[in-house]
């Protein structure tokens, strides 16, 4: 794994700086607890490593940046080299992360979605049957 050669000793500092335990880690990625000792593995052969998924949900639940566990050249010369992302100039990404912050946009909930959610769970578990039926 080119870009997570140090993932294994960046989560294990990571679980120390906010102490998290092994099973902790693996409810915010949504895995078994066995593949969060694994990414932690010493030994290199017996080591995986996280899916984007898990990784991004790790980044997200922790407040932690990517670049945190990213092995990047520090000379900021060479670029992430990820399938189907190549940028020319910088306004290529401005554009990209522009159109990305929109899609995000139209998966938000509204306010009055929102406050469904909000009343949908504060009521009881008779009264969400009844809301799930009318739904249908």
């Amino acid at each position: 794994m080119k870009y997570l050669s140090k993932f294994n000793r960046q989560l294990s500092q990571l679980r120390e700086d906010k102490h998290l335990t092994e099973d902790e880690v693996s409810v915010i990625c949504q895995v078994d607890v066995s593949a969060v000792n694994a990414w932690e593995h010493g030994q290199e052969d017996l080591r995986c490593y996280p899916t984007i998924d898990n990784l991004i949900d790790l980044c997200l639940k922790t407040g932690t940046p990517l670049e945190f566990f990213l092995d990047l050249n520090s000379d900021g010369d060479e670029q992430l080299e990820l399938p189907g992302l190549t940028f020319i100039d910088e306004h290529d990404v401005n554009l990209s992360l522009d159109q990305l912050q929109k899609e995000i946009e139209k998966t938000m909930p509204s306010n009055d979605e929102l406050e469904l959610l909000k009343r949908y769970r504060r009521s009881d578990e008779e009264s969400q049957k009844l809301i799930l039926q009318l739904m249908v």
